[in-house]
């Protein structure tokens, strides 16, 4: 273990691998592990059970069209016809999203279980002194403790997010592109016109965001390094063995606390400030979304081109899409603390490498990850 005074040891350093091949073999461990029977099995089933929200979201956005078309044109029994079905289509919505968060957790679980012991592995048995693997890392047990579990569980979330996010902007993108016909801009005749202006719109909302919340990542990282500092020190004071001397010394002991605490405080100001801001823009931007699909599309409904059905369903596919475009928007500040926790782990595991390459007769760049994939 070691202070944040002493952390630009930290083995993120030495490992020369590039982020995303360090990612890449740090997630396909468990699936090359003794259970990767599982663990294709529920991947398989969780992009399975994500393809199906996509259909069931397609399935409501075609609703839409016929129900509203049915109270415009007074047909009760079509009406009724319709609110059955609805009933039906929210009845499987509700299970296949009972069933993924089920099997997101299932994954997550086993998946933090086979990874914290396997470091747990390489750290007690394989070092040869587990104790010294501190000088190389600023607190190896929360990196187990900790990091693991929030690594497992963000990838999977943030992984079925992306898979669902993906087969939506295609599916609704098709859709919208065949049903909101073309608009007059400056004389010049533009097809898809809806289709557009939600790239558009959504791009500008990417843009924003990125501005906003770009430091999010290395804040992140900052908590994580500080709290885990202040605990250490807390421990140290508990474990002394001469909890008797001086009051001055004890005065200095939590003074030196305090001051890992309101570095912590500090930099949890510093993400408050930038999150509100980020929420700020995020909900008035998705708020907006609702009032611009309509704006842009009643003007051919006033002008008896299409049925207010058809409006109804043009809204939903685009605001499907917006969402769907603004999944990165929305899940900025997941995927910054899933990219500080990831960048922990990779110089935990560069660490072990670095500490024990004598024992291994490893390189600076390689590490267990590489070790263990090879």
């Amino acid at each position: 273990m070691m202070d944040a005074d002493t952390a630009s040891t930290d083995a993120t350093k030495f490992n020369e691998n590039s982020f995303l091949r360090n990612t890449l073999l740090l997630l396909s461990m468990y699936w090359k592990s003794e259970e990767k029977v599982f663990a294709w099995c529920a991947l398989v089933a969780l992009v399975t059970l994500s393809l199906l929200g996509v259909a069931t979201a397609l399935a409501l956005n075609e609703w839409y069209k016929h129900f509203y078309n049915a109270i415009q044109e007074l047909n009760t029994r079509r009406f009724y016809t319709l609110v059955s079905v609805f009933f039906g289509i929210v009845c499987f919505s509700v299970a296949r999203s009972v069933l993924t968060t089920y099997l997101v957790d299932i994954l997550a679980l086993r998946w933090r279980r086979w990874l914290t012991n396997h470091y747990l592995s390489v750290w007690i048995i394989r070092s040869p002194q587990p104790e010294q693997v501190g000088r190389y890392v600023d607190n190896p047990d929360q990196r187990i403790a900790e990091d693991i579990n929030k690594f497992t569980f963000s990838s999977v979330y943030l992984a079925c997010g992306l898979i669902y996010t993906l087969a939506s902007v295609v599916s609704f993108s098709v859709v919208l592109i065949a049903i909101s016909g073309s608009a007059s801009l400056w004389g010049v005749a533009v097809p898809a016109y809806m289709f557009w202006s939600a790239i558009l719109y959504t791009f500008i909302g990417m843009y924003v965001s990125q501005k906003i919340g770009f430091k999010l990542v290395s804040l992140n990282n900052g908590q994580q390094k500080s709290e885990a500092d202040l605990r250490y020190f807390l421990v140290k004071f508990r474990d002394r063995k001469d909890l008797d001397f001086a009051k001055r010394t004890r005065k200095y002991e939590r003074n030196h606390i305090s001051d890992k605490l309101e570095v912590s405080l500090t930099n949890r100001l510093r993400t408050i400030h930038v999150k509100v801001r980020l929420s700020l823009f995020t909900e008035s931007y998705s708020q907006l979304s609702l009032v611009l699909s309509s704006l842009l599309a009643v003007p051919r409904f006033f002008s008896g081109f299409i049925m207010f059905g058809d409006v109804m369903q043009i809204n939903s596919a685009f605001g499907n899409l917006c969402e769907n475009l603004s999944w990165f928007i929305s899940a900025y500040h997941n995927i910054a603390e899933w990219k500080a926790t990831t960048d922990r782990l990779i110089s935990f595991d560069g660490a072990l490498a670095r500490h024990t390459e004598d024992n291994f007769g490893l390189t600076h760049s390689d590490g267990f990850l590489n070790k263990e994939v090879s």
